[in-house]
């Protein structure tokens, strides 16, 4: 609980802002007995990354509000809303959860992560963040080596937030896997600093 609460509390605080006025349309769109528009508006801002209507989108998709209902949907909005920060959407993922497949989670993963790589090649600690909630809280079998991984490198990249989330992942792993997280903590901060498209000062320091 303590560790969802730290998680949430860094991550609503990087939430992009939403433009409220196209908010608001897509509100006023469904107040006025419109969800179908709604849905539609909420979903073009979802597919442009903004974080609230992905959510809204979600609850759409939940409920079967101008959209067919379909909790896989729903998961998948839900999941890009946690990774911004909407802590509405935890509780979301929560009810849906089980109906969720080994496989439907695991494809996920890999596509979130594909989303994700531009912004981490960018030095995106944000991106870098998400990458370490895919890893502890999205994976069918929890990976927390990669979860510190992720958790080091944002440190790395400037989130010094998530130094608290780096150092207590890194207590609940055994001595070898306290050894093992950081070796490949290293091997890809290495990998990192090969592939950024942004020159990255905390490459200059260690390479």
């Amino acid at each position: 609980m303590k560790r969802l609460f730290v998680i949430s509390s860094v991550m609503a605080c990087l939430a992009a802002a939403a433009p409220a006025s196209s908010l608001q349309e897509a509100m006023d769109m469904y107040a006025a007995g419109d969800p179908a528009g709604a849905a539609a508006a909420y979903s073009e801002l979802a597919h442009g990354g903004n974080a609230r209507a992905q959510f809204n989108l979600a609850l759409m998709f939940y409920a079967g509000q101008g959209v067919p209902q379909n909790y896989s949907d729903a998961f998948v909005w839900a999941w890009r809303a946690k990774l911004q920060g909407v802590q509405q959407a935890e509780v979301l993922i929560g009810r849906v959860v089980d109906s969720i497949s080994r496989d439907e989670r695991t494809a996920l993963v890999d596509v979130l992560s594909a989303e994700l790589a531009p912004k981490i090649a960018q030095g995106d600690a944000k991106a870098m963040l998400a990458m370490s909630i895919i890893q502890s809280d999205l994976l069918p079998r929890p990976d927390l080596v990669q979860t510190y991984v992720w958790q080091s490198l944002s440190v790395v990249a400037g989130l010094d937030a998530a130094a608290t989330l780096r150092d207590e992942t890194f207590r609940g792993l055994s001595a070898r896997d306290q050894v093992k997280a950081q070796t490949e903590a290293r091997v890809a901060f290495d990998n990192w600093c090969e592939t950024a498209t942004v020159p990255q000062p905390a490459c200059r320091v260690i390479r």
